[in-house]
């Protein structure tokens, strides 16, 4: 119990980077699959990235956390974190409340919001980060419905844009 009283800070964060991967895993054996977007090949399958991407994560939050439990991670208080540590923290949790969001608002409604936040978080300007959003949002959908013809989550209000 003491060395979790040591690291708390780092635990924290560990658990709040393992929630990504768990909720992506959740949402491809839910809402993907019941949008029958998780099942056929690569070009049918919209949660085999997804899944890819979280099961490297995974991988990396089982390291982290077998660092944490032999001791093996700086020695500093929370307080003295790098400038960059709060961001990371802040744009993860942006991201998992996304990733939460996603199959109810759909990725058309839910990406570009995501785009700005993280814009806006490293530090460009309201409008930038804006267009930033948008247009970042509209590319990826673009090359994966369009291109690709990947099945992207089209939430509550059914839009796909390029499909």
């Amino acid at each position: 119990m003491q060395r979790f009283r040591d690291f708390a800070f780092d635990w924290i964060a560990w658990a709040i980077f393992a929630a990504i991967p768990a909720v992506i895993f959740w949402q491809s054996a839910t809402s993907l699959a019941e949008q029958d977007a998780a099942s056929g090949g690569p070009m049918e399958n919209a949660a085999l990235y997804p899944r890819i991407v979280a099961s490297i994560m995974a991988v990396l939050a089982a390291a982290l956390a077998l660092r944490l439990v032999l001791g093996r991670v700086q020695q500093r208080s929370p307080l003295e974190a790098r400038a960059g540590t709060r961001p990371a923290l802040v744009a993860t949790g942006v991201f998992t409340i996304y990733l939460i969001v996603l199959p109810y608002a759909g990725f058309h409604l839910a990406t570009p919001v995501l785009c700005f936040l993280l814009f806006w978080l490293l530090g460009i300007g309201p409008v930038a980060a804006l267009a930033g959003g948008i247009g970042l949002s509209l590319a990826t959908a673009f090359v994966f419905e369009g291109l690709l013809n990947v099945v992207l989550p089209v939430g509550a209000f059914n839009i796909a844009l390029f499909s």
